[in-house]
């Protein structure tokens, strides 16, 4: 079945978003737009498409305004949300057969010199396992092989997988879960939905981009330890959602995964303990103590970096080891 024909079967959207989606489906689908990973949208009548190495732009007469403001607002419709100048973002995902494609949309009113700004992330269908990214020299030389990065999956160390835009944070996650045991129950939390498990037992909570009084990240957190976790999986952690990760992991709950974006090691340390430091609303944390929290609920960083067309691990850091032995400030 094509994607157009999963579109017009499916009962979760609306006739309008059906058509706008058969319409876009020739950029969205990567056998149709040439293997692209990125749609970018700047102005009217205009696609841009990331080839990787390079940037294709297309000329498309139909992509007025209108289509795209209707696209937009579909989207946040579907979800119960608003787009105009009162609500001038839109972070979700698009609805199947497009499952783990990320739109992020500005309106007018946040914008210069252009009426509207959409990029959505089109996911590989490429499954990546582990030895898809690169040992540096740097993790050779400290004695890791992909054989020893899959046993901490096996011995339930909780990790953060570390790294910049478009390093490859979900697909490494993704080749990670994929040791974890079948019989183990999993449970989800994103803001939009990237991660494909393969696990029987999987139940995937969904929170809004922006929060809400309805649901919120500390709210799915707290469901998700209710909803007898072996164990639980962010899509990534940020100010929002960071202290009650580690809340999380230092109440018996081990082996979780997720990720942060930070182009260094020491970055990412430094980004856990800001994140938790603001997200608790902490005033002036012990460092000492914070470290030691975050050391107890975090077991590894794994930092990835994208290298030409390469996808590289750069880095394992043992953060109980490192937080324990020396400064936060003295790290590389």
């Amino acid at each position: 079945m094509t994607n157009i024909e999963m579109i017009k079967n499916s009962q979760e959207i609306s006739g309008i978003l059906k058509t706008l989606l058969t319409y876009l489906d020739k950029y969205l689908d990567r056998k149709k737009n040439g293997n692209a990973n990125e749609l970018i949208i700047n102005k009217e009548f205009e696609i841009c498409l990331d080839k990787g190495s390079q940037w294709e732009y297309i000329e498309d007469e139909k992509l007025n305004i209108f289509f795209l403001e209707s696209f937009v607002k579909e989207l946040a419709t579907r979800r119960g949300l608003n787009f105009n100048k009162d609500n001038p973002t839109l972070s979700c995902e698009l609805p199947a057969p497009y499952l783990r494609y990320r739109l992020q949309a500005q309106h007018e009113s946040v914008l210069y010199n252009s009426k509207i700004g959409i990029s959505i992330r089109i996911p590989s269908n490429q499954r990546f396992t582990l030895e898809s990214f690169v040992l540096s020299d740097n993790c050779t030389k400290k004695g890791w092989n992909y054989e020893k990065i899959k046993q901490l999956v096996r011995d339930h160390r909780s990790i953060l997988i570390s790294g910049g835009t478009g390093t490859g944070k979900t697909s490494f996650l993704n080749a990670l879960a994929s040791e974890i045991d079948p019989n183990e129950r999993i449970v989800t939390i994103e803001d939009s939905q990237e991660l494909s498990l393969v696990n029987k037992n999987i139940l995937q909570l969904a929170v809004p981009k922006v929060e809400t009084n309805k649901y919120s990240y500390k709210m799915a957190i707290d469901n998700a330890l209710r909803l007898r976790p072996d164990r639980l999986l962010l899509g990534e952690i940020d100010t929002r959602n960071t202290l009650p990760f580690l809340r999380a992991s230092n109440t018996g709950h081990e082996g979780n995964l997720s990720t942060l974006h930070a182009n260094t090691p020491k970055d990412a340390i430094k980004a856990i303990g800001i994140n938790a430091t603001l997200g608790g609303g902490l005033q002036n944390p012990d460092t000492k103590m914070l470290n030691s929290y975050i050391a107890s609920g975090v077991d590894y960083i794994i930092q990835i970096k994208r290298i030409q067309n390469q996808r590289v691990i750069t880095d394992i850091l043992n953060l109980k080891e490192i937080l324990k032995e020396i400064d936060i400030n003295s790290i590389e």
